[in-house]
């Protein structure tokens, strides 16, 4: 248990680091392809690139023959699951881990989206979604599997195919704030510690790397990931030496509408992810860079679930339109 408490604690530290001097939150991750913002989603998808590339290496080492290879294909749960999620990155405005690494830069009203993703995933708990498994969990169900070739085959010129393709896109590279790293640097930094976060995990007798999911079901039913625990009290930890450090701490609290948004954001954020299997670190960036088919999918569903929250929000707050006067 104290090994993996304290791997589990060091790969949180690490992450919560990265996270906050890249602000990188998968809500704005994927909320700002719809705004036309590029940086942070060239920085993901980087991270994810050269992770499936570091990953391959680390499953061929006597460290990685112990780890998860692969999240089964379940499309029901995956759908659902990551159209619910997405919904409720939009409410919320950040995502699992943001709420950890913003409560580290002094965001206090964090407390209240964990508290209700906490609620969710002990809710999702008790549901059982019908539907089939179509692939099977280990590499099975990834994309070498499916295609009958090594990881490398596909990671490194996925790797490639990335690099040269975000090297070559312009423009996109605002920055919000003068201490946060620019993509290509958040970008190889999510990926080192994201591979680090596996390595620690095997070290630390856990099979998966970064992820949030389980934690809270996990202490319900006395079944406690050490490891995961600590990581996510890590990601808190990692999030305030960043602020304190190199700035963007600011103790504060919230508006009185933001709670309300935040504790119900959170629901969706906890009941979502338990129902698609893995949440936005858990699909989002190990998943994929597993090259998990069910990953991918739940993903582009992420991604649907915050449109599809937007184009109901616009659509609410749209002024009504009044019938015009006859004479």
């Amino acid at each position: 248990m104290i090994l993996a408490v304290v791997t589990g604690l060091v790969a949180g530290v690490l992450f919560g680091y990265v996270l906050q001097r890249g602000r990188l939150c998968f809500h704005a991750i994927f909320a700002g392809m719809y705004e036309r913002r590029f940086a942070l989603a060239r920085a993901w998808l980087l991270a994810v690139a050269l992770t499936s590339v570091g990953l391959a290496v680390l499953y061929a080492t006597p460290v990685g023959r112990g780890l998860n290879t692969g999240l089964p294909l379940s499309p029901v749960g995956n759908i659902l699951g990551g159209l619910i999620f997405g919904v409720g990155m939009a409410v919320a405005a950040s995502c699992v881990s943001g709420l950890f690494f913003k409560l580290g830069s002094g965001m206090l009203g964090a407390l209240v989206g964990l508290l209700g993703w906490a609620f969710g995933e002990l809710a999702a708990s008790r549901v059982r979604l019908p539907g089939p498994t179509v692939l099977p969990g280990g590499i099975d169900g990834t994309l070498p599997g499916v295609l009958g070739v090594p990881r490398a085959v596909v990671a490194v010129p996925f790797a490639v195919l990335v690099v040269v393709f975000g090297w070559r896109w312009r423009g996109g590279d605002h920055r919000q704030y003068a201490w946060q790293w620019r993509w290509p640097f958040a970008g190889v930094a999510l990926a080192v510690v994201a591979v680090a976060s596996w390595l620690l995990a095997g070290l630390g007798g856990a099979s998966f790397g970064a992820s949030t999911v389980g934690a809270v079901s996990g202490i319900a039913t006395g079944d406690v990931n050490w490891w995961l625990g600590a990581f996510l009290c890590g990601i808190v930890l990692g999030g305030f030496l960043a602020a304190r450090t190199a700035g963007g701490w600011w103790l504060r609290g919230e508006t009185r509408v933001r709670y309300p948004r935040l504790l119900f954001g959170g629901f969706l954020l906890g009941f979502g992810a338990l129902l698609a299997g893995g949440c936005n670190l858990g699909h989002g960036l190990s998943g994929v860079a597993q090259l998990n088919v069910s990953s991918w999918l739940v993903v582009i569903a992420f991604v649907l679930g915050i449109g599809l929250a937007r184009k109901t929000q616009r659509v609410l707050s749209a002024p009504p339109v009044l019938p015009e006067k006859t004479y």
